[in-house]
């Protein structure tokens, strides 16, 4: 999921902000912020069904600055977050039916250099087989210097 925007300093591959949409990239300040918190843990009290669980693959539509974009994550049991194509991070389950993740995602040329990274955090509610989640994705350059905030919003399908 390219999760970030054009910051007009340079061109640069199209990519979008996400969620994000985290672990290719030195996840500086958020590698103990978000803990798995028995990720597929059934909900407390005897004879109740499991709690809701995003433990799955999802088809994102990422949206921000009126423009929506495609995406695919997958969570993890153990509370790991990918992006399909590139970027990981964590997420943790913070209530019923709702969630934290946070992604960090390399930015590459066409050329394969390294152009900085989107660290991509959202929180999420959970209904059925759908989830919706709103949160900042910040952008920075190679050196690590934050050149770009947005309010990000994602809706997920699992598939």
């Amino acid at each position: 999921m390219k999760r970030s925007a054009d910051t007009g300093r340079r061109r640069r591959t199209p990519a979008v902000v996400a969620a994000a949409v985290l672990a290719a990239v030195p996840m500086t300040g958020t590698s103990t912020a978000v803990a798995p918190a028995e990720a597929g843990a059934p909900a407390a009290g005897a004879g109740r069904a499991a709690a809701a669980s995003p433990v799955g693959r999802w088809a994102l539509k990422v949206s921000f600055e009126g423009r929506t974009y495609d995406s695919t994550v997958q969570f993890t049991p153990g509370g790991t977050a990918f992006i399909v194509g590139g970027g990981a991070g964590r997420w943790s389950r913070t209530g019923d039916g709702r969630f934290t993740f946070r992604i960090a995602e390399p930015m590459w040329s066409e050329k394969g250099d390294y152009l900085g990274r989107v660290s991509v955090e959202q929180s999420a509610r959970l209904t059925g087989d759908t989830f919706t989640s709103s949160g900042v994705s910040r952008q920075y350059d190679a050196d690590d210097v934050l050149t770009r905030s947005v309010q990000a919003h994602d809706t997920g399908t699992r598939s």
